[in-house]
């Protein structure tokens, strides 16, 4: 659109150019003297005035000509181009969830031949490095899933029900770990205009993240609240663990940025969350729990 309204701004302004040679070019006529200077001046007579309308109205008419045809061939080709670039894009995001779901199903077999070795240190090392790499393309999947969602204006989502069930699922994960889960604010339905895969997805990263993250024994907590104080809607996960640094809050939402560079994460995780906010017309935002930790905020914008 920049560049449209730029190649706008360069026709008008040749066309004002135009018409200034336009102008002078009477005046250069006359200094030649292929015109009479009497035709120069409009009150001496009344066929003057007609030749003056009529020459500048023939540079008026093939100015716009010119014009006219050079703004469509530049909108023409900036056309092509998005064309080509969206069709790149395209082609590169189905090359990605291509690669990662043929890759899934080898995994799979990979972990089950693995589970077939019985109880050993090394089995459970590879397990672990094979659940990383699936996690990884699951990750990969999503994003590229993501990246094609245009949430249309009549899809509605239920910001209390995805907080119940995605706790609920992850409910097993979160005990296996040491830590605990709880929902609040989910009282009531709590509509926003969204995608319901994309908010599931944006919250698991949320809470997946909270766990690596949060001391054992703890709680971690999904919390959905109304619009308060002339904001919209949110949707907040809470830990207790050691908190994000300050200098830190801008780069976790980074592409493959890793806080812990020791951990197993796949560095998509926040990048996703980050994506899936701006696809609503929302932001994502960390600051400090209360207590001492992480808060991690999607904020929905204002409805109407």
């Amino acid at each position: 659109m920049k560049r449209r309204n730029l190649i706008i701004f360069y026709a008008l302004a040749s066309l004002l150019i135009i018409f200034a040679l336009a102008t002078s070019w009477e005046f250069g006529l006359e200094l030649g003297g292929w015109l009479p200077s009497d035709l120069v001046h409009q009150n001496e007579s009344t066929a003057s005035h007609w030749v003056h309308v009529a020459i500048n109205t023939a540079f008026a008419a093939l100015a716009l000509a010119i014009m006219s045809l050079l703004t469509r061939r530049l909108l023409h080709e900036l056309a092509d181009k998005e064309a080509t670039l969206q069709r790149a894009e395209g082609e590169r995001r189905n090359f990605s969830a291509d690669t990662a779901h043929e890759l899934r199903t080898p995994l799979a077999v990979l972990r089950a031949h693995l589970d077939s070795l019985g109880d050993s240190e090394t089995t459970r090392q590879l397990s672990q490095d094979v659940d990383h790499v699936t996690r990884i393309l699951e990750q990969m999947l999503v994003k590229s899933r993501i990246e094609a969602i245009a949430v249309k204006p009549d899809e509605q989502a239920d910001l209390s029900q995805i907080a119940i069930e995605m706790a609920a699922y992850l409910a097993p994960l979160v005990i296996k770990e040491g830590r605990s889960i709880e929902v609040l604010g989910a009282d009531q339905p709590l509509m926003v205009n969204g995608n319901r895969f994309a908010l599931e997805q944006a919250l698991r990263n949320l809470v997946e993240n909270a766990i690596k993250y949060s001391a054992r024994g703890s709680t971690i907590t999904i919390d959905v609240m109304g619009a308060v104080n002339g904001n919209g809607p949110c949707m907040r996960v809470i830990d207790h663990g050691r908190g994000v640094p300050p200098e830190d809050r801008e780069l976790i939402f980074e592409r493959f940025h890793r806080a812990d560079q020791r951990g197993s994460g796949s560095g998509l995780g926040l990048f996703i969350v980050r994506r899936v906010a701006e696809s609503h017309g929302g932001h994502v935002m960390v600051g400090d729990a209360p207590g001492g930790g992480a808060m991690f905020t999607v904020q929905f914008p204002r409805s109407g």
